[in-house]
Parts: structure tokens; sequence; C-alpha cells
């Protein structure tokens, strides 16, 4: 889990950076795109921390170890091939997400949920590069 959670750090993270760092044209477009990216992933790592770490009885991993993986993971910005870079990150995530669940693991849901949800973010990342 604690992959997830340093994932979805570094998705909110890099969703951010290309938030901040908009401009041109599609100024506006980009940077309430990025917005619709970031939204919902805070709860998500809640719930992880909450039902895969407090429900389980385990001790969550620390905001410093989080983000030290996630900084390994979040992509350079540059003057192009931003959101291509995101949605690459997304659907590695997903991949992962994949991976992680187990017939026995009752946060099986929670793993769908955030999935089924970064497909829907991929999906508008998608329709912006096309």
């Amino acid at each position: 889990m604690l992959d997830i959670l340093a994932r979805l750090t570094a998705i909110k993270h890099y969703a951010k950076d290309i938030h901040y760092n908009a401009k041109g044209e599609q100024f506006y477009a980009v940077h309430l795109l990025m917005d619709r990216v970031v939204d919902g992933l805070d709860d998500f790592i809640d719930s992880i921390n909450e039902v895969c770490y407090l429900g389980a009885g385990d001790v969550p991993p620390s905001s410093r170890e989080v983000l030290r993986i996630a900084g390994a993971v979040i992509p350079v910005i540059t003057d192009g091939g931003n959101i291509e870079r995101l949605a690459g990150l997304i659907r590695e995530t997903i991949r992962e997400l994949d991976s992680t669940k187990d017939t026995d693991r009752a946060d099986n849901s929670l793993l769908d949920a955030i999935a089924q949800d970064l497909k829907l973010k991929l999906g508008l990342l998608n329709r912006q590069v096309a």
C-alpha cells in the first residue's frame, strides 16, 4: 500500500506542477483540467491510511516516507509532454492497483474505487492530448 500512497501523492503533486506552470492559449483549460485530476486524491490517500493501515491495526507510513518515494516517481516539468507523462504515471498506478488486489483482501473495493477514479481522470487527459 505504501507504493499506492506514493503514486497517488506523485500524481497529485505532478498535476499541481502542471497546473501552476500552464501557459499560452490552453492555459485556462489545462489549469482547470489539473484541478479535476487532483480532485478526490486526498480522500483516497486518507482512506488508504484509515482502512488499510489503521483498520488493520497497523501504523500508517509517515508523510516523510511517502513523499520520499513519491519524489522519485514525479516526472520533471518541461516545455512539452507534461500531460502525456501524467497520463503515463496514472496508467502505471492503475497497473499497480490491479497487481495489489488480492481475493482475500477486504480493501479490494477501495482499490477498485481508486482505479475507477484514475481511469476517469485518464480519459480526461486522453481527450486533452488527442
